[in-house]
Formats: C-alpha cells, sequence, structure tokens
C-alpha cells in the first residue's frame, strides 16, 4: 500500500520518505517505446448494436482502432481510425465521464482551492478508458496504449467502400451488445464497451428500447 502524502506541516523526514517512494514507482520510457493508438466504441441507441471489426488475418472480432497520426488529436485519431476501418462515419458522443482531466477555469466554481482528484458532472469529448499491454506486433519492445472514445452511428449505414490500407483485411460487423461478451476476443475490449454503456446511460441515453 502506498504511503499517504504528507498534509501540509509535515516534518521533513515524512516528505523525503514519501518523495523516496513517488521515486522508486516512477518509470520512464522514450518516445519510441510507447505506443499510441486511439478507437472507438460506436454504440446504436436505438438497436443496442455496437461496432465493431472482423479481422480476417487474427480470425477475431476486435473494436476499430488505430495508430495516432503525427500532430493529430486523439479524437481525431479515433474517429479517423474508425471511419478507415469500418467506412464508417461516426459521431463522438459528449459524456459524463469520470476523468483525472480537470474542468476548464470557467466551470471551476473556486480557483483557489486545487481541483478533486477526479472530475464529474462535466459533458464533454474525453476518452472512456484505455487498454495497455506490450506491442504484439512491434518487431522493437513498445507499450501500446489505446484510447476509446464513445461515438453513435446507425447500424442501418452503408459503409464507404475502398477506405482500408491494402493490408488490412477487415469486415464491418455490429454485433448486439448481448453478444459482446462473448464475440470480442479480448477481455479488456469487452471492458471497455461495458464502460462507455455505463457512461451513456448515466448522461441520460436510453439504449435499447
Amino acid at each position: 500500500m502506498a504511503r499517504p502524502q504528507p498534509r501540509p506541516g509535515s516534518d521533513e523526514l515524512e516528505l523525503r520518505l514519501w518523495l523516496d517512494e513517488v521515486d522508486k514507482s516512477m518509470g520512464f520510457r522514450p518516445a519510441s517505446a510507447l505506443g499510441m493508438s486511439c478507437g472507438t466504441v460506436t454504440i446504436d441507441p436505438r438497436r443496442a448494436m455496437v461496432l465493431a471489426i472482423w479481422n480476417n488475418r487474427l480470425k477475431l472480432y476486435q473494436l476499430p482502432k488505430g495508430r495516432r497520426n503525427l500532430n493529430e488529436s486523439m479524437l481525431a485519431a479515433a474517429l479517423r481510425e474508425t471511419y478507415e476501418e469500418t467506412g464508417l462515419r461516426v459521431t463522438p458522443l459528449q459524456l459524463d465521464v469520470a476523468t483525472r482531466a480537470t474542468p476548464p477555469k470557467s466551470e471551476q466554481s473556486d480557483t483557489s482551492k486545487k481541483p478533486a482528484n477526479i472530475t464529474e458532472g462535466h459533458r464533454s469529448n474525453e476518452f472512456v478508458g484505455a487498454c495497455l499491454y506490450p506491442d504484439p506486433q512491434s518487431e522493437t519492445e513498445a507499450l501500446k496504449i489505446v484510447y476509446f472514445f464513445a461515438a453513435t452511428a446507425a447500424c442501418t449505414d452503408t459503409p464507404d467502400s475502398g477506405t482500408q490500407e491494402e493490408w488490412e483485411k477487415l469486415d464491418t460487423k455490429w454485433i448486439p451488445l448481448s453478444d459482446v461478451s462473448s464475440t470480442l476476443r479480448f477481455a479488456a475490449e469487452i471492458q471497455t464497451v461495458t464502460k462507455a454503456v455505463e457512461d451513456m446511460r448515466r448522461s441520460g441515453y436510453v439504449i435499447g428500447e
């Protein structure tokens, strides 16, 4: 269990011990050893379906996602990758997501106090969660972090053709939310969908009714 942060006025020894623990827990990775990818949990609320892809090379269902381009925002990357992999232009959702991001000063009631650790009650396009794992497709050691954003589209929309890279072998699929746990290959992505649905319902969206 981590040592709690010393209170103001604590003695120097207590502060030093706490900082030593922070130092031991802190790590560094160069940018070349970190892979940032972004994707969406795109849901059709009316029909309770989630957008996925069938990966013909790996023979599995997964969420659409991909690497961020240089100077590209995470949300823009998530929307672009979803379009490229599925052919669908999805709409990002502004949700009440519990996040570590701080609210803008215009929305803070008292700017003289330090913001709370977790911000709630503010609609935004913050990511709903992230999946972290060693990149299995990298030729050099790298930690991959995939940020997922909530979005919406209609499962009756017709995908554009020719949006994928030539080497990609992906099929666009819509999966009933009730089948997500038995269809998506990766447990972390199942958790991501569950979290997105929870955030949507907390934000007032009615799903499947």
